[in-house]
């Protein structure tokens, strides 16, 4: 029996409704319960495996026990500061929350995503269980015996696409030209700029074949890819007008106050607490440290651009660049 069977029989031995278990053919659970386990849930490490199925990877494929629950899901602890090259937890988070402005919850195209700020030990006993060789982790900040991980939930039933888009089911399925859209729409809004292939899947059911971003940490104000930056642009020719109307009504005020501080953590009792955000520490940085508070989000740059993006797209739309999907 594959894993993914083993994982669906548990979820639904453990009490689980079948109406529950099969709400998405790519999700085990619902979406807030799976956000909720990853935010703040008691987990226990059940197996590690590097992501690609390769040593000396940065990623690593968790299976994960919470209560009754069992998950999968991609477990990328940070590096130093929080704020390298194709590993900046905050923008994972941030493409998570972006989506959120504009699509409905079937629609999302990240799937659920959370930071933890895990005790120094326990990451490094994570990761030591997948026999890897590398540099174990180290901590995030040198004066909290912490690193800070991304967690996010490890998709079912997707495939890497032979390829994006498929022109033939384009032209003739408009849910897929409908899904595509939204998905396009994202990767342009947090300037996705690494197209490697496996950082999209797709999904295998043919009544809803979304398409999935699931590694978001070149973006925004990021270096580009070394493996190209296709789905940066706007590749489509139409796209849904629900998705543009709701953009419509996003301005930069509602953008800097949802992706300012996208989480907090202080030091409470000893414990790394994930706590509700207070005021920016400071707009003009993504990572913002102090002795007894972390704020991780996006810089007031960053937003301001996201915001001219949007604006742009609501040019070229009203010009008659880009068709609408009613």
């Amino acid at each position: 029996m594959r894993l993914r069977d083993v994982l669906r029989a548990a979820v639904v031995v453990a009490g689980a409704p079948a109406a529950v278990a099969a709400q998405d053919a790519n999700f085990l659970l619902p979406v807030a319960e799976i956000h909720r386990i990853l935010r703040e849930g008691e987990i226990e490490v059940i197996d590690v495996q590097p992501s690609r199925g390769l040593p000396g990877e940065r990623t690593y494929r968790v299976t994960l026990q919470s209560g009754d629950r069992v998950l999968q899901i991609k477990y990328a602890p940070a590096g130093e500061g929080a704020d390298e090259f194709n590993n900046r937890p905050r923008y994972e988070l941030a493409a998570y929350a972006i989506q959120g402005l504009f699509l409905d919850e079937p629609e999302w195209i990240v799937p659920p995503t959370a930071i933890r700020a895990f005790p120094l030990d326990v990451v490094r006993a994570a990761v030591a269980r997948a026999g890897d060789s590398t540099v174990p982790p180290q901590p995030t900040f040198g004066d909290w015996r912490m690193t800070l991980v991304a967690l996010q939930y490890w998709l079912f039933n997707v495939d890497l696409p032979e390829d994006l888009p498929d022109r033939g089911l384009l032209a003739e399925d408009q849910v897929y030209e409908r899904l595509l859209g939204n998905f396009n729409l994202f990767t342009y809004i947090i300037r996705h700029s690494d197209s490697n292939r496996g950082n999209f899947v797709q999904s295998l059911d043919p009544a809803w074949p979304r398409v999935f971003s699931v590694d978001n940490g070149v973006a925004f104000s990021s270096e580009e890819s070394d493996r190209g930056t296709r789905w940066r642009d706007l590749r489509l020719d139409r796209y849904p007008a629900s998705a543009i109307d709701r953009l419509r009504g996003v301005s930069l005020e509602q953008l800097q106050a949802r992706l300012g501080v996208l989480v907090q953590f202080e030091i409470r009792d000893g414990n790394f607490t994930d706590v509700e955000p207070t005021e920016n520490l400071d707009p003009g940085r993504g990572v913002r440290h102090g002795e007894e508070r972390i704020q991780l989000g996006l810089t007031e740059s960053e937003v301001r651009a996201i915001h001219r993006r949007i604006v742009r797209l609501l040019e070229w739309v009203d010009d008659g660049r880009y068709g609408l999907i009613p």
